[in-house]
């Protein structure tokens, strides 16, 4: 339906999925407004939201759809609402996720007497985590990986009621508008008899 008369070529697509020519506030009310639409109860779609957006913070990055629509799937929450959320995590919000993910998996470390707990070096620059990657990669790797499901588990109802709210209002605000266009359209019938 929705489908463009010349494909955009591979550097065009990377250019869109870093800055959409759209524009950052009409893709965030588009993307809005096709979750209203969605047939599903306030609850899946506010569930699948919140998987999507906290899967992001995993650093599994070419996973994050698969992870969101199995997550969705095992807990019956909305697919499409859960595969939407997952571009919540995109080059920009992708630095201050993961950081918060190293950070919690690097205190529960230190806590607990881990070893790793020596992650995340105190000044740290992409020279300094370059090399960590390259020679001792489950240094952050591990912490990230912890931290991040840990926010999953944790942060999940949070989310999710805070999504479920927003969404709740707009489905609502959504039939009341459709309600004052049927009443609209019915005075203008039986006001021009």
């Amino acid at each position: 339906m929705f489908v463009r008369n010349r494909p955009l070529t591979p550097l065009q697509q990377i250019r869109e999925t870093l800055w959409p020519s759209m524009g950052w506030r009409r893709a965030a009310r588009y993307g809005m407004l096709r979750i209203v639409r969605l047939s599903d109860t306030t609850h899946k779609i506010a569930l699948g939201l919140a998987f999507g957006t906290l899967i992001s913070c995993t650093p599994l990055v070419g996973t994050h759809f698969i992870q969101a629509g199995f997550l969705a799937y095992i807990f019956r929450a909305n697919i499409f609402a859960a595969l939407m959320a997952t571009f919540i995590g995109n080059p920009w919000t992708f630095p201050f996720m993961w950081w918060a993910a190293i950070s919690f998996g690097s205190f529960l470390f230190t806590s607990i007497g881990l070893d790793a707990a020596r992650s995340v070096p105190k000044d740290i620059n992409f020279h300094i985590v370059w090399d960590i990657m390259m020679h001792e990669p489950l240094r952050i790797f591990l912490p990230w990986f912890v931290g991040s499901y840990l926010f999953l588990i944790i942060l999940t109802p949070v989310f999710y009621f805070g999504y479920y709210h927003l969404v709740r209002g707009a489905k609502l605000a959504r039939k009341k508008a459709r309600t004052r266009k049927l009443h609209r359209a019915i005075k203008e019938i039986t006001g021009q008899r």
